[in-house]
């Protein structure tokens, strides 16, 4: 992508904030549904629990980079990558390996949250932006 301003920059930036709240958003919303049907394996359970109150304190150090900028999240993205969790999680419970499927999805989906995050930090650096870079 050529940039040619540091507002297409901070535009790009406030863009991929937006993406990045609504990949939580959906992450939160999928591992909930994974963690209510984990009830006979309690040590997953409890881990996956965790990682919820982690994916929610990544969503609000988000809305706060948002914020620090003038701007909010997406409510439309937020509420369509939540709608595409609930659909993964209704194709995943009518399989017999279910707890299987959840773990390997949720494996993709942590390389695709450290992927998305390193572009960010990247744009962050090209919009000047050294607090949104540290969170």
């Amino acid at each position: 992508m050529a940039v040619q301003s540091s507002e297409t920059v901070r535009d790009f930036l406030i863009e991929g904030l937006r993406n990045a709240h609504a990949m939580e958003s959906q992450a939160i919303t999928l591992t909930t549904s994974q963690a209510d049907r984990l009830k006979h394996y309690a040590d997953l359970e409890q881990r996956v629990r965790q990682h919820i109150r982690e994916t929610e304190g990544q969503r609000d150090r988000l809305e706060r980079c948002l914020e620090k900028l003038g701007t909010s999240a997406s409510t439309l993205k937020d509420a369509a990558l939540k709608t595409a969790a609930n659909m993964q999680m209704m194709l995943h419970t009518m399989a017999s390996d279910e707890v299987v499927k959840n773990v390997l999805a949720s494996f993709a989906f942590e390389n695709f949250e450290i992927a998305s995050y390193k572009a960010l930090v990247e744009t962050a650096k090209l919009a000047g932006e050294p607090e949104i870079i540290s969170v």
